[in-house]
């Protein structure tokens, strides 16, 4: 998420207003589509037409390409998980662009550990829609009631609470 906001507050900064951490992490989870303009009104700015929400989108997926290459994403603490889940069935669920995604997944070595990613590129309702969690589950072959949600972000805990998981907020965790 850090890279994330640092790839944000570049496009807007090069647009002359300050993203702060705070205000993206309160519009983060939803589609870039949904999150955008929730960002731009925390900083004053009336949103804008489609095709600038389109270009701030675009402006921040190469921001966070290059800064993706010269950075090493930090995981959080709860990531310890991933490698105690053992023979359980692991799903990542993301908003994020599918590009975007699976770039993150490589730089953590991650490939090898999910069944299943679903991006915000695989459904049409985003969080906190429950439509990716439920795509998830059902592409391991689990029922909802049977996942358990690992998030860090509102929309995300939304969500998956909407698709009948039990979840849990990472952030919470140090």
């Amino acid at each position: 998420m850090p890279l994330h906001h640092r790839a944000y507050a570049e496009v807007f900064a090069a647009r002359g207003t300050e993203l702060t951490l705070t205000d993206y992490m309160a519009a983060v989870g939803a589609p870039a589509r949904e999150a955008i303009p929730l960002m731009l009104h925390a900083t004053g700015i009336t949103p804008t037409a489609p095709d600038e929400i389109l270009a701030i989108h675009r402006d921040k997926k190469i921001a966070f390409a290059r800064i993706l290459l010269s950075s090493q994403p930090q995981a959080l603490p709860a990531s310890r998980l991933l490698e105690a889940a053992g023979e359980k069935k692991l799903a990542l669920v993301s908003s994020g662009n599918r590009d975007g995604v699976m770039a993150i997944v490589a730089t953590m070595g991650w490939t090898e550990l999910f069944g299943a990613i679903v991006s915000g590129d695989d459904v049409a309702n985003g969080k906190p829609d429950p439509e990716p969690y439920l795509k998830a589950a059902a592409t391991l072959g689990v029922a909802p009631a049977r996942c358990l949600v690992l998030e860090d972000a509102e929309a995300g805990l939304a969500s998956g609470r909407a698709a009948g998981m039990s979840v849990i907020d990472v952030t919470r965790f140090s």
